[in-house]
């Protein structure tokens, strides 16, 4: 069985052009603004960064079984937890990522907290954190001021938290899909 750190994680990172909207939300409601990137959880916790190297065919493996694809960032919803509730966009076609997951799952499968989750797993890009209370007038809110973000994926990223920058999740290394002209 493999070692596994919360130092380390497999994600689809939106580019760059969608961020700004995302960021500005989460830089207000999201403790972890500075600790991570926005992001969509494929694998976490993933391999320790020294296991990197025995990981990597693996990823560049699955990442060649998918092609490009369009996500649309238009709807908010919420996880409640016991003591808070955490929103997030839903990436639009779930199906899409689905595969993703399935793919690394095939490949990588003791890498699988994501998919032990009550019904499985859930892509979506986290924005805040909120108590019980404010969660779904705060929903409503951002909601009504959001205007739906459209990207392509076109690849996985490993990352992981750098002490160079104060802990915060760099990208280790990108695995393109398939192009579409194969």
């Amino acid at each position: 069985m493999p070692n596994k750190t919360h130092t380390t994680a497999v994600v689809l990172i939106p580019p760059e052009s969608v961020q700004p909207p995302i960021q500005a939300i989460r830089k207000v409601h999201d403790r972890n603004f500075v600790r991570w990137m926005p992001h969509i959880t494929l694998l976490y916790p993933f391999a320790e960064q020294h296991d990197f190297g025995s990981v990597i065919p693996a990823l560049t493996q699955a990442a060649q079984q998918i092609t490009p694809f369009s996500v649309e960032l238009a709807r908010f919803d919420a996880f409640r937890h016991r003591k808070s509730c955490t929103m997030f966009l839903v990436p639009e076609p779930e199906d899409q990522i689905a595969r993703v997951h399935s793919a690394l799952m095939h490949h990588l499968p003791n890498y699988d907290d994501t998919a032990r989750f009550a019904g499985g797993f859930h892509p979506h890009l986290s924005v805040g954190q909120f108590t019980h209370r404010s969660v779904r007038t705060e929903q409503q809110r951002l909601q009504t001021e959001w205007q739906p973000a459209h990207c392509e994926v076109e690849a996985i990223s490993l990352i992981y938290r750098s002490p160079e920058t104060e802990n915060r999740f760099v990208v280790s290394e990108q695995f393109p899909f398939q192009t579409r002209n194969r």
